[in-house]
């Protein structure tokens, strides 16, 4: 995956740094849910996430964070 630094982001993040695909979400899950079950999460319940071309991103931190924080 490359990274690509963001045009006018004074403190260098990087775009791609700490995202992950559902597929790697999943297998982080242990595959204990869907993938019907993370859609759900991110309507209903404010999955942290980016859209890309279509396609979902978590970024890993706010993820864990939210799963901790989640009943």
């Amino acid at each position: 995956m490359k990274l690509v630094n963001l045009p006018g982001n004074p403190s260098g993040e990087r775009f791609f740094e700490n995202l992950i695909t559902m597929e790697e979400l999943l297998t982080m899950l242990k595959h204990q849910y869907s993938v019907y079950t993370v859609y759900r999460w991110v309507q209903r319940y404010g999955l942290p996430h980016k859209r890309i071309r279509g396609k979902l991103w978590f970024p890993r931190s706010e993820v864990i964070q939210w799963l901790e924080r989640s009943p």
